[in-house]
């Protein structure tokens, strides 16, 4: 019983790291970067559309992504932020008592 407790507990702060350490990063700030360079190819192209006289109206410049809502996202949704919300409480309650034993 303690042993998979031990093991539950290493994953869940492994997982933990992992998500910390790819934030820390910047991955996600890539990501975001990503999107602002497919905006700024798009001014770059109506720029040059202007530029060349072409009729801007009839062109489209913004890029709509697709809606992926469905019931079965947004319950997925609500999981991982129950998860997420279980997991924030469990690390916060782990590190107060930790650091009750670091105090005495």
């Amino acid at each position: 019983m303690k042993k998979g407790l031990k093991v539950c507990f290493l994953i869940i702060v492994l997982l933990y790291l992992l998500l910390f350490f790819s934030y820390k990063n910047g991955y996600y700030k890539d990501l975001n970067k990503e999107k602002k360079i497919l905006t700024d190819e798009k001014i770059k192209e109506y720029e040059e559309d202007l530029k060349n006289g072409v009729d801007v109206s009839k062109k489209e410049y913004v890029v709509v992504e697709p809606s992926y809502d469905n019931p079965y996202t947004r319950a997925c949704l609500k999981l991982s932020k129950a998860i997420e919300s279980g997991f924030d409480k469990t690390i916060k309650y782990l590190f107060k008592k930790l650091s009750k034993f670091v105090d005495e």
